[in-house]
């Protein structure tokens, strides 16, 4: 039977009455940290690469296929189970780097096959550069959002938005930059080891809980974040806190 708007008296009746359902909830480990595992991956090759500390102008061609799938659909996987732990933050932001990743390795691949030309990346780069800009708005929305979560979180995507920055700015109007690119390369290098760095406290915590070594691994969390519930109601819809240590 339908339920029209301009029955007032039935509206107000299924409004007040107690649903007769039963939701399961199905915990889930936290996205981020796999989510973190592939960018600290994927950045840390890659930057490094940039910044001249090892390698060839052939090199992409044989580590993009790991950093596509690791860096790439790893972390795309992340954030659509993100939605599962109703965490915005890990969904928007590992979806976005998660496809970046990917598609960085399928322009590598058409560059192998020929399809398309080589570009270098220490020159003018207008299309690369549009993905920056999408890329270093949505990293500094969630730089702002994370600074309520941890300092760790944080650091990893404040460094992330300020080489991804850099990088807009020298694709945009720059060529033959390469000082400029291995400073953007040194902050994303410096994001991947503090994307390390939390992946390891959330094992160490999975592992030992709250007590024991896990003092040595601190992540500063936010008093904010301290007060989190462990549930977090929603409309119609309860829902288990996003991942974090001690919430089964």
């Amino acid at each position: 039977m339908a339920l029209r708007s301009d029955n007032t008296e039935k509206v107000n009746h299924v409004l007040e009455k107690e649903p007769n359902v039963t939701i399961f909830l199905r915990p889930i480990a936290a996205p981020a940290a796999l989510g973190l595992a592939g960018f600290a991956g994927s950045t840390w090759i890659t930057a490094s690469y940039i910044a001249g500390w090892w390698g060839n102008k052939d090199s992409p061609t044989i580590f993009f296929p790991f950093v596509a799938f690791w860096g790439g659909l790893g972390q795309f996987i992340a954030g659509l189970y993100g939605y599962a732990a109703r965490d915005v933050l890990v969904t928007v932001i590992h979806v976005l780097w998660g496809s970046f990743w990917m598609s960085i390795g399928l322009l590598y691949l058409l560059v192998t096959t020929g399809a398309l030309p080589a570009h270098g990346i220490h020159e003018h780069f207008p299309e690369l550069a549009s993905w920056f800009v999408v890329l270093s708005f949505f990293t500094w929305s969630g730089a702002i959002a994370s600074s309520a979560r941890d300092l760790i979180l944080c650091a990893v995507l404040t460094t992330l938005a300020i080489g991804s920055t850099i990088a807009c700015c020298l694709f945009a109007y720059g060529s033959g930059v390469g000082t400029g690119m291995k400073v953007a390369a040194y902050f994303w290098i410096i994001s991947a080891i503090l994307a390390w760095w939390r992946v390891t406290v959330y094992l160490i915590e999975e592992a030992y809980g709250k007590q024991g070594i896990v003092k040595f691994f601190p992540v500063f969390r936010t008093p904010q974040e301290k007060r989190q519930p462990l549930l977090v109601p929603g409309l119609g819809e309860p829902g288990v806190k996003r991942g974090m240590p001690g919430v089964i």
